[in-house]
Order: structure tokens, then sequence, then C-alpha cells
């Protein structure tokens, strides 16, 4: 792995990146899953999750006033506050609704005269019809009160623009995968649909293509285009108005945003801009900044960022398309929430070369993920045929590039040449059966000819890689077997039990050489140093204990997780001990983790510099040694993650969980490269021989699996 790749996680000072954006008052009334209105020089806030009370903030005086508050009645969850088609300059109408089989369910309107003019008659009420700055029932043509949305709808988080010939029509995208089309004159709906998308959603991106951005059509239009975005789904939806027919066409989503939502985004001069973003899960919030051309179907990342980091983001477009507003609550740090704003002219300007870099890289990966793709549909396809027929279209697909460039061909041709057809690609190759129960954990031999396996049936077996064939069982453990390797230089084993020993056995006579006792509890690995000459257990007994070969005595203990010790293993010098614990911290003696579960593993990369982990929350994480700080995170596996393992030349990361599969990663990219199944239970354990050829897999199904190259 190089340096130059790396992005360090960290803390920033605000003075630092505010730039180009503009720190507001923090405003007190901001929470999580409030709803935000732009009505010229304010910004109306109506309740969230917690608060009931409607505000409006002045953002040229700097004060805000309550302009009142929702029913007692009322449950806010996430609810969808959306601004009606209003001929009158003076005023505007808004519709607000919510609600789910889990809560109460709303529909009201309001219709908003500012609450700071002079106006007497603010507030005054009539007749229903003419009151102001209120929430009233929404009614239909005979004035009874409607509620929106049928009882098994779920509301929560639903996305609505309004659209249509005659600015009549309601779109709602709402959980799980729902989109609906309400006529607001007649109070019916017109349709409803399934998205064609993998995620459910919730607080998701949802506009609607109009001319100039503006709600009203000037002219009748058949057709209307609207784009929805949700973690790693993108739609293009075409809707007819006169068919009443959705058409629905895949957009692809940049790999830097794919695993997020509530982003704040706005739509304009057919660009949306998305602001942050919160996966809800692993990562947490970021400070990203992207841009989606609608006409160009292009990605874009910023090489700015928001100073600050949001739970849940929105941001509104001035109406004189001037600035932009960016308001939500503070990511768990604090009881208020942000307020900044962004000229718009920012984030209208051609791509800088750093920005232009990171659509080269982008185009990188999504080469890497068509042939991943690829892969997956041609397991009964000669595979020779196929690399072959992959080179062709590659080297065409780059000379033709290559006519409309003067320089840099040749650099592009190789890094084209090393990226895809040199990547290595794996399938199985052989299955060894054997163990009669779970396989815990498999190792290739220094010399990769032989693979050790242990496993809960309380042997150990030896097998010949070529042949695919057992080659000798050691018994003799009281217990399940945790773990089993080979020396350095080949010629001893050492295994470890739930028994609470270690022993030591030789590998030519396989028989046993010494019995280490941890006289403690549950062993649940033991590795060699990588002169032999020592070594490291870590156990249940939330200790690591360093044992001396020769003697076979213990040299050192060394105490500090407060939990079950998963994993200890020594830097490839010897000089430094990474530890993985049940109490989420990896140590080097002192060095946090970041993970938000039980760490299982942990191991050094072959130049020393780095360290990666695996965890029970199913994030991959790499830290840096001399930084002293996580740098990647890499996210796709669905369960927890058993086992990680760098290939020789440090780019690549081997993965296996208990959800069934083993997946390759790319470093730089932070992309999965493809993904391996076979197994019918969880993965245990994986292993890389020595030339990066061959993955050796061990798994609750009872038997190992070698990955061989396509």
């Amino acid at each position: 792995m190089d340096r130059t790749d790396i992005k360090t996680v960290e803390s920033l000072n605000l003075t630092d990146v505010a730039a180009p954006f503009e720190i507001l008052t923090s405003l007190p009334f901001l929470r999580r899953f409030a709803q935000y209105i732009l009505y010229k020089d304010e910004v109306l806030i109506f309740g969230s999750h917690v608060k009931r009370e409607c505000y409006s903030y002045h953002t040229i005086k700097n004060q805000y006033k309550i302009i009142c508050s929702y029913p007692k009645n009322v449950e806010l969850h996430a609810h969808c506050v959306v601004k009606l088609m209003n001929n009158n300059p003076n005023e505007i109408n808004i519709l607000s609704f919510g609600g789910s089989e889990f809560s109460k369910r709303h529909t009201l309107k309001m219709k908003y005269v500012s609450v700071w003019n002079d106006n007497k008659e603010i507030g005054i009420k009539s007749e229903k019809k003419n009151r102001v700055n209120e929430w009233i029932p929404f009614t239909d043509n005979k004035d009874i009160p409607y509620l929106i949305g049928r009882n098994q709808d779920d509301h929560r988080g639903a996305r609505a623009v309004i659209g249509g010939n005659n600015n009549n029509l309601l779109f709602i995208t709402y959980y799980p995968e729902d989109i609906d089309v309400f006529d607001l004159n007649t109070c019916q709906f017109i349709k409803h649909d399934k998205l064609p998308i993998e995620n459910w959603i919730r607080c998701h991106c949802f506009i609607i293509k109009t001319e100039n951005n503006l709600s009203i059509i000037k002219t009748k239009k058949k057709k209307h285009e609207l784009m929805f975005f949700s973690q790693s789904n993108g739609l293009s939806i075409e809707y007819d108005e006169e068919n009443n027919i959705f058409q629905f066409h895949k957009v692809r989503v940049c790999t830097s945003i794919k695993s997020f939502v509530f982003y704040g985004y706005v739509y304009i001069n057919d660009v949306i801009l998305f602001f942050g973003g919160h996966d809800n899960a692993e990562v947490g919030a970021t400070r990203e900044i992207h841009k989606y051309s609608t006409t160009q179907n292009k990605w874009t990342k910023s090489e700015h960022i928001l100073p600050i980091a949001l739970s849940d983001y929105v941001a509104l477009l001035s109406e004189d398309n001037v600035y932009i507003h960016i308001l939500g609550e503070n990511d768990g740090k604090k009881d208020t929430g942000t307020y900044m704003k962004t000229r718009l002219t920012e984030w209208i300007q051609e791509e800088t070369e750093i920005e232009r870099q990171w659509i080269t890289e982008e185009e990188e990966k999504i080469k890497i993920e068509e042939i991943k793709i690829e892969l997956e549909k041609i397991k009964d396809v000669n595979i020779e045929k196929w690399k072959k027929k992959k080179e062709i279209e590659m080297i065409i697909e780059y000379w033709a590039h290559s006519l409309f460039i003067n320089v840099g061909w040749i650099q592009d041709f190789n890094i084209i040449i090393l990226n895809y057809i040199l990547m290595k690609y794996f399938k199985t190759i052989k299955i060894l059966e054997g163990h009669s129960e779970n396989v815990n954990n498999v190792k290739f031999s220094p010399d990769g000819t032989k693979i050790i396996s242990s496993s809960r049936d309380m042997t150990i077996r030896l097998w010949d890689v070529k042949l695919g064939k057992e080659i000798q069982i050691l018994k003799g453990h009281s217990d399940k077997i945790n773990y089993a390797e080979f020396s350095p230089d080949g010629n001893m084993i050492v295994s470890c039990s739930v028994d609470k020993m270690i022993w030591l056995w030789d590998a030519n006579s396989y028989l046993i050489i010494k019995k280490l006792e941890e006289r403690s509890q549950d062993i649940r690995s033991a590795h060699f140093s990588p002169d032999g000459k020592t070594i490291i257990s870590c156990s249940y007994d939330e200790t690591i204990r360093i044992w001396d070969i020769e003697s076979g005595k213990q040299i050192k203990s060394l105490e500090g997780h407060s939990e079950v010790v998963n994993d200890a293993t020594f830097s490839l010098n010897g000089q430094i001990i990474a530890s993985a614990s049940y109490d989420n911290t990896i140590r080097i003696w002192d060095t946090k983790s970041g993970h938000s579960d039980n760490v299982l593993k942990v191991q050094f990369s072959p130049d020393g510099n780095f360290i990666i982990s695996c965890s029970w929350d199913k994030t991959i994480r790499i830290w840096d040694l001399i930084l002293k700080k996580q740098i990647k995170t890499l996210l796709g596996h669905s369960d927890v993650i058993r086992d990680v393992k760098f290939f020789p030349n440090s780019q690549t990361i081997v993965s296996c969980s208990m959800d069934k599969t083993i997946r390759l990663w790319d470093i730089k990219f932070e992309i999965e490269i493809q993904k391996l199944e076979g197994h019918s239970d969880y993965i245990t354990g994986i292993d890389v021989s020595p030339d990066g050829n061959i993955i050796a897999s061990s798994s609750n199904d009872g038997t190992i699996r070698l990955w061989g190259l396509l």
C-alpha cells in the first residue's frame, strides 16, 4: 500500500475547512428529522420528533420567531413537508403529512404569511379557509378531512415533490420501496408502484426535473422525469401522465456515496448537489460533497468538505439562486444544531485538478465493478476465452481513447493492463473433506505446498495443496482446536485448544515436541514469532502471553484488555505486537481500534507499515502504524467478518464472513473486486499462499476450499 493513497480520518479545525462555507447562528431548535422550507429571507422549521413548535428564522435579522405548534394529537416522526403551488406572492401554502401503522397518521395544511410583517391581521382566526399561520386539517372537495396514505403505508422518512401538467400531482417515495402519485385536486391516489431497488429507503434524495428548476411548467408535457437516490440505488423515473405509467431506468451511484442516506441535497441547472450523508450504521456521518449531472450522467466529488459532520442534513436553495442553506443536528456531539450557508457559484465551477483525478479513479472503479459483475455471470463459460475477449475489448477501448489525447497514452495503457489484465481473480479448484465437525482455521506452509487445518473434532489435519489430499491427522488435544500454524521454517506446528493447552509438534515426524500449559481458560490463537524462537498466545482470560520455545516457559504476560483477547500477532520484524479483543479495541498497547463491536482478527501488512482488522460490526479497517490512525474502512459484508488477510503485494485484501462469502478488496480504491461463494455454512478462516495465487478457506460446513486463479 502506498501512503500517497491514504485519506486520514481525524478531527478537523473548523477554521481550516470552513471555506467556502459561512457558519451562522447555532439554532437551539434544530433537531433530527426536522422539516424545513425556504421562503424569501426566512428559513421555516416545522417541528421534529422531539418538538412540536414551528419557527421562522430571519436570515438577515439573525432572529427567530415562533409561528405555531402542531396539534397535540399529532405524532411527528420524520414527517414530510411540501410547499404547494400558490400564485399569491405574499403567502405560501404548505402541506404536512406523515405517520405509519406504528405512529398516528396526520395530513395538515397551513397558509403561511410572514410573521415578520407588521400586518395585524396575521393570526386572527376567521372562517377556516382564511386562517393563517396555523395547522388545519387537509380537506377534500367536500371539505371533509382527508389523511394521505393507506393504513399499511409507512411515511416515516418519506420524500415528496409536486409536479404534473397542472401542478396537482404529489409524487411520494417511501419505505420500504414504494412510489405513489396522489392527485391534490381530487384527493385520490391515481398510481402505486414498487421501485426496482435493492435496499429499503428512508430520508433519501427525490427530485423532479423541471424547466429552469421551476415548479410551474409552462408547456404541457405528457411525460415527467424524476430522479431518486438512496445508498447504492439510483433511478431515473419517467412518468407518463396521459397513460398513468412509470418507467424506471437504473442510474449508477458513485462508490464514495453508496452507503449513505440522510444527505442534504439541492437541484439546480440539471445538477444535484449532495452535502454529507449518514449511513446510520458502521461509518456514521461524512463531510464529503458530491455532484451529479443529470444530463451527462456524471459524478464528481468536491475537493472541499463540510466543516462539521451533521447527523441529518437539509440543504435549501434560496429563491434568488444565490445561496445554499445547510442545516442539521450535530452528529451526536451537541444538543444544538448547526446552520451554515454557501454561495451556489462555488459549486458550478469547472472541476479542479484534484476533482478530475477523482473522476479518473472513479472510472477505474467502474471498470473493476463491471468485471466483478461479469465474473458472477460466467460461472459456466470458458474462462480463458472470456479473459482473451476482455483483454481485446480493453485494448481497443483505450486505443480509441488515445485518439482524443496526444499525451499520456502509454501511461494510461500501462495502468489499464496493470489494473485489469493482471488483476487476480479466483474460482474453486478443490474441496477438501475429512473433518467430522466445524473447521476453525486453515494456514499454508511457508513453501505453499501444504495447508494445516484445525477443527472442533479435536484433530489437526495436514493436506497436500497440489493433490488436494490429506497427508496426516494429528490427535491429542482433549477439546476442540481453535488454531494451528506452521513455524516460519516449516519444521514445527503450534496448536491451541479449548483444553487450555498449547502444543508444539514436529512437522516431519508429527510427534509432540512440547506441551505448554496456560492453566487458565480457552486459548483463542497462538502464533510463531518471525524468527521462530517464541510463541504468542491469547486467551479468554483477557491476557496475552509470550513463550520461549526452547525452554517451553512463559517469558511475559501482557495485560490491558478488559475482555476476551481473540487474536495477537507479531509484526514482521518481531518488535511490535498487535492484539484484537472483544473489548472493541486493537492494542499496539494503548491504541484503540474504532470498531463498534468485538474485534476478531488483526494482521500486519507484508511491509510492516499497516494493520488490518475485522469485527462483529461487519467492517474491515486499515490502520497506519506510523500515523497511528485509521485510514480506510471497507464495507460490504452483511454479517460478522471472521478473518482478514493481506495478499503478498499489500494492495489486495481477502476477508471471510458469517454471510458465507469470501471477498477480495482493492485497497487503493476501497472497493470489492470479487465475491466468492460456495461454502454452505459460515466461513471461519482464510489464508493466502506465499505467491498469492491460492486462497484457502475453512468453514462450519466441515470443509476446506482451495480457490485458484481464473
